[in-house]
């Protein structure tokens, strides 16, 4: 993909979020949020692209798959007033149509057009479709890992700001009761990511994203988990039982080694 072709999907991408701004303060907190969320996912996914020395071509396609990934947020979140797929639709898919819709990817070649849709799609699934082909599986990976990345950061930001009432649109709309689920733990402990659908409480959201350092795909994403200490702060703010700090040890155990 050339320079040009990215800067015109900019400009289509800031006309087509201003058309959701609102003057409801909370629909406008949610759409701004997923437009900030973009831009700092764009940023990442860039970082991880240069640390494996992309060329600039598959730079700039990386960069349309991190601006178009969450697409389908914007109407989602205007038209359900939740980010809550299970209670609204799959924004993935909801991106893709919206994409469609407008012809957005109409000029570009057959190939990147598959790769930008294809990784949208994939981004938000617990665990990628088996035998991908190389380059598919590489640019699904690098939308995974910045996206993640970036949530983990407005995450732990939020925990350490310790605020009053968990944000709504940070943690599901999950009750903050004490406990957790057990199946989370020994998801966990046995290196397997958590499901969504086992989430019953705020701290069940925690545990969830813990697991998602089982689906870092890069260094780079891992180094920057690691130097900003999202799991630590994630692990504080959770009961100090003896299975929670198993759960930290098993997942510092797999971070040295990855990084080894």
């Amino acid at each position: 993909m050339h320079r040009e072709e990215l800067q015109t999907f900019k400009g289509w991408f800031k006309q087509y979020v201003q058309g959701f701004y609102s003057d409801d303060p909370a629909v406008q907190a949610g759409i701004r949020l997923k437009e900030e969320h973009t831009r700092r996912v764009c940023t990442a996914i860039v970082g991880i692209g240069r640390s494996l020395d992309l060329p600039p071509e598959d730079l700039h396609l990386a960069e349309a798959v991190a601006l178009f990934h969450d697409l389908g947020r914007f109407r989602q979140y205007a038209t359900y007033h939740t980010f809550n797929d299970r209670r609204s639709e799959n924004h993935a898919l909801l991106g893709v149509r919206e994409l469609e819709r407008a012809g957005v990817l109409a000029g570009l070649p057959e190939e990147e057009r598959n790769l930008i849709t294809m990784s949208i799609e994939y981004h938000n699934l617990r665990d990628l479709p088996g035998k991908l082909p190389e380059r598919p599986a590489l640019f699904a990976r690098l939308i995974r890992d910045a996206d993640k990345l970036d949530i983990l950061q407005v995450f732990t930001g939020s925990l350490e700001r310790k605020e009053a009432a968990p944000n709504p649109l940070l943690n599901s709309g999950l009750p903050d009761t004490p406990g957790y689920s057990p199946v989370l733990i020994r998801n966990l402990l046995q290196g397997e990511l958590c499901n969504y659908s086992d989430m019953k409480n705020f701290n069940d959201r925690k545990l969830l994203m813990l697991s998602w350092i089982y689906d870092i795909n890069f260094p780079w994403t891992l180094a920057e988990i690691r130097r900003n200490g999202h799991v630590e702060k994630i692990l504080d703010s959770l009961p100090g039982t003896e299975e929670i700090r198993r759960v930290g040890e098993r997942l510092h155990i797999f971070m040295a080694s990855r990084s080894a």
